[in-house]
C-alpha cells in the first residue's frame, strides 16, 4: 500500500516504440519507470500534438501535477532519460519544493544540467509530462 491507501503497482516492461520516427525505450521493474529518448525535442513535439489531440489543447501544468501526483499515489517512480542524461523524474521518490514552484507539483523534479543540455527546461517538462499522458492514454485504451 501507498502512503495514500492505494494499492502500491509492481511494473515490468521492456518496450521499445517509435514516436513519429523518433525511437523510445521504456524500461520498468518494481516501483521504477524509465523512458529514454535520443531526441528529446524531436520526441516532445511529437507528443505535444498527440497530447493536444487527446485533450483538444496543449496540456499544461493542472495535467502535468496530475501525471506526477498519480504516479505518486500508486508508489511509482518515473525518470525521464536524454542523451545528456536524466531529465525528469516524477512520482513516488520525489519531494521537490523547486518542482511546486516550476511546474505545478512537488511530486516532479527538473534536473536542470541534462534539461538545459537537452534542449531549454521548459521543453523537458512539458515533453515529459506529455510522453506520461500519452502512455496512460494507451494504457486506458487497452484495458
Amino acid at each position: 500500500m501507498t502512503g495514500e491507501g492505494r494499492p502500491a503497482l509492481d511494473v515490468t516492461a521492456d518496450l521499445t516504440l517509435d514516436v513519429d520516427g523518433v525511437p523510445v525505450e521504456v524500461s520498468a521493474s518494481g516501483s521504477e519507470v524509465t523512458v529514454t529518448s535520443g531526441d528529446l525535442r524531436q520526441l516532445f513535439a511529437a507528443v505535444r500534438v498527440a497530447g493536444g489531440a487527446t485533450t483538444q489543447g496543449a496540456p499544461g501544468r493542472t495535467e502535468f501535477a496530475r501525471v506526477a501526483d498519480t504516479l505518486a499515489e500508486h508508489g511509482l517512480t518515473a525518470r525521464l532519460d536524454g542523451p545528456a542524461g536524466r531529465v525528469l523524474t516524477l512520482g513516488a521518490a520525489v519531494d521537490s519544493p523547486a518542482g511546486s514552484a516550476l511546474l505545478g507539483t512537488r511530486r516532479a523534479r527538473l534536473h536542470a544540467g541534462a534539461a538545459l543540455r537537452s534542449g531549454g527546461p521548459a521543453v523537458p517538462a512539458a515533453g515529459g509530462a506529455l510522453l506520461l499522458l500519452a502512455l496512460a492514454a494507451l494504457w486506458r485504451r487497452r484495458h
